[in-house]
Order: C-alpha cells, then structure tokens, then sequence
C-alpha cells in the first residue's frame, strides 16, 4: 500500500517524542509498504522557522516532502490563547465574581470556530501548501496516518481524506485537550490507534463520540542498542534526563528539586539533562547540560546513570521511559502523570513521586540500593518491554487497522 505519513516534524535531529515516534513507525511500515512522510521544514516547534532548506530528500530510503511553514506569530497566539482559554482580564474577573463560566456542562473551553481556526494558525505549523498538497493527491495514497491531535497539519489535512485516515493522537491531560473545536478530529478519524490505555480512557471520556470510531492500543516497539564504542568516563555519579528541556515538560521543577536534594548530600550527585533547551533554562554546579546528542552518545550516557528521572505531567507515553526500562536502567517517574505511573506500576522496574518529599525519599532509596535489589529492577524492566513494546504484535495491529480503513472505502 502506499501510506502518507503526516507529521509536524520529522528527521534524525527533531528532538520529540511524537517525531522519534512518527520516524521509528516509518521505518517498520517501509518493509511492506511505500511510505511517504509530509511534513514542515522546521526543527524547532518554539518558532517553526524553516530551518530545512530541501523540499525534498530521502531519510532511512523513506520519501520525505516538506512544506514551509509561517513563523510562529507569538503575539497573535498568546492574545488567542488566553481568549480562547478564558484567560483576559475581563474573563478573569467576571468569572472570579461568579458571572462567567469558563467550561462548558462537559467540561470543555466553550470557543468559537473562529477563534479555534486562529488557535491553530497562531500556534502553528501553519503550512498551507501542505495542505494543498494533500487535497491534489489524496487519490494517490491508500492510508493516511496524522501524528498529534494538536496542531494544524492534523486538524486541517485530516478531514479532507477522513475515509482513509489513522489518527495517533499522542494526547495528554493538557489544557489544550480540552478545547471543543477538537471534537471534530476525533470524531472523524477512520481510525485511532493510541499509545496506551490512560490515552484512550482521557480520549473517550473528554470526546465520547470517539467511542463510535474503531480504535486499538498500539504503541511504539522498543529495540535493543547494542553501544558500537562506550566513550563515557566521568567522575561523579548522575541521574538523568532526556527529551525536550522545558517548563512545559516540567524541567524547571526538577532542577530546582534536584539542586535542593543535592546540597544536603556529603558526596555530590549531577544531574545530566540530554536535548535541546527549549526554554533556555540555567543550570548550576549540579546540573549538565550536554544539548543534542546522537542516539550513541544518548545510550552511553544513560547506560551509566544511577536512574533516570522524568518530571512530566503529560505524556501519551514516554518512549525514554520504555527505552531505559529496556536498558535496565531504573525509572524515577512522576506519579500525576497517569501514564507513567502506570509504567512504574506494571513493571516495577522504579519508582513514583507526587511531591518534593516524596522524591528526595526515593533518591534516598536509589542512593542505598543494593546490586541484587537493582538487578531486579533491571529485570523487571526488560521484562516489561518485551512483553508489551515489541515491533512484531504492534504492527501486526496496525496492519488490522489498514485493512479495515480499506474495507470500509471499498464498502
């Protein structure tokens, strides 16, 4: 079959968890299909400036077209964000003295589709040839497969080709979530496959007629890196982070955590953040920053830290999670996220937090674990891997996915 796949971002240097996602899910379907990837020429959704001059090139023998994008008008979006999100002035007043009702009966922001359209213009990527695109060449792919529920490629492109279209929505409990105008995608998609089961109950629970449209769990398959050349020797010991280094992600918290953890300790600790610094935060004495790195250098790094720590309060599904569970590397993960307490639970393979208190106790524990108390949870996490994120039973699902979205058009 020849399957689109359409994304906000896409290349080895894209630092994000839907785009790893979007290129690792190419890869696979590239075996038994002919895969094209649309997506935009930036590498920093902070902006979107087309940083990538080609139109066109090959990554990993999969087609990529890439379409420009306008420069994020951050102005325009922060005035509708905060309309939008029941945040001026006035609606902060009128609801703090019981005249206005933020949400909805439903609990969803109560908007125009006006203010919904410039919500995904303003916020970006807003790619109008891609759009374009899609609408001169739909009949000429058999799947369209949209990544991110969020932004525009998805919510403007996918409606034009509902008949043949995979959502895999990577949704979180954000505020952004709750934004009525997205009931439209959810309930249009041919099909939605999630990543687990905390993302389809949020799903159908926010947009019940969701409920009505085939779906499954899928995933994404975790595979085993083998290190080519272990380059890494430092003198101190370290927990680590990997992914998007911003508030958004909760990073500011940790650094701030960590730093007060630490100072109480007699023999210092680092810890190492690994990606790009969105949201140019400053480290201290403690704290590493080594930017952006190569899949190498990641595993090197992690495979010598004494856990890994993920502060988020979103995610869908926290690939670096799975990623260090396979690596045997231990997993201290905040509980509010549900998603990922949810990993902690069902593997055993770390520990959860929900505040200040309860995390400087585990990094107690993590600093007075025993070999055999750490092989297990070594153990726990390999094992938790290969039962639930292995490539052969997911796309076995999405194979069953195609198959009915084909079924249907030909109906």
């Amino acid at each position: 079959m020849n399957i689109s796949i359409v994304v906000q971002r896409y290349g080895e240097n894209i630092n994000g968890g839907a785009e790893l996602h979007a290129r690792l899910l190419a890869n696979k379907l590239s075996k038994k299909h002919t895969i094209t990837v649309l997506t935009t020429k930036a590498i920093n959704c902070d902006h979107w400036k087309n940083e990538i001059e080609k139109d066109k090139e090959t990554i990993d023998g999969i087609e990529v077209l890439r379409f420009k994008s306008e420069l994020k008008k951050h102005a325009k979006f922060r005035k509708v964000r905060r309309r939008v999100l029941k945040k001026t002035k006035f609606q902060k007043i009128v609801k703090k003295i019981g005249l206005y009702e933020t949400l909805d009966s439903k609990g969803m922001f109560k908007t125009t589709a006006e203010d919904f359209k410039k919500w995904l213009k303003y916020q970006g990527p807003y790619c109008s040839s891609l759009i374009e695109y899609i609408k001169k060449n739909k009949d000429k792919y058999d799947i369209f497969l949209f990544f991110t529920y969020l932004y525009y490629p998805t919510n403007v492109g996918l409606p034009l080709v509902a008949e043949k279209s995979l959502l895999i929505p990577t949704a979180h409990d954000e505020e952004a979530f709750y934004i009525k105008g997205y009931n439209t995608l959810f309930e249009n998609s041919r099909f939605i496959m999630y990543n687990s089961t905390s993302e389809k109950m949020l799903v159908e629970s926010t947009y019940p007629n969701s409920k009505k449209i085939k779906n499954e769990i899928a995933g994404v398959g975790i595979d085993n890196f083998e290190v080519q050349k272990k380059t890494l020797s430092v003198p101190y010991e370290y927990i680590i982070y990997i992914g998007r280094i911003d508030k958004a992600k909760n990073a500011d918290e940790l650094i701030d955590w960590f730093t007060k953890y630490n100072k109480k300790l007699t023999t210092k600790m680092k810890l190492v953040l690994v990606g790009s610094n969105i949201s140019k935060l400053k480290g201290n004495e403690h704290v590493i920053f080594t930017g952006f790195i190569s899949e190498e250098e990641k595993y090197n790094w992690l495979n010598t830290a004494k856990a890994l720590v993920i502060p988020s309060l979103h995610e869908s599904l926290s690939m670096v999670t799975l990623e260090a569970m396979k690596q045997g590397i231990p997993v201290i993960a905040n509980a509010n996220c549900k998603v990922l307490n949810e990993h902690i639970k069902q593997s055993k393979a770390g520990k959860s937090y929900f505040n200040y208190n309860e995390f400087r106790n585990i990094m107690d524990d993590l600093n007075s674990l025993s070999k055999n108390e750490r092989k297990q949870m070594a153990e726990n996490g390999k094992a938790y891997v290969n039962k639930y994120y292995q490539w052969s039973g997911i796309l076995e699902k999405f194979e069953t996915a195609f198959k009915t979205i084909i079924t249907k058009q030909i109906k």
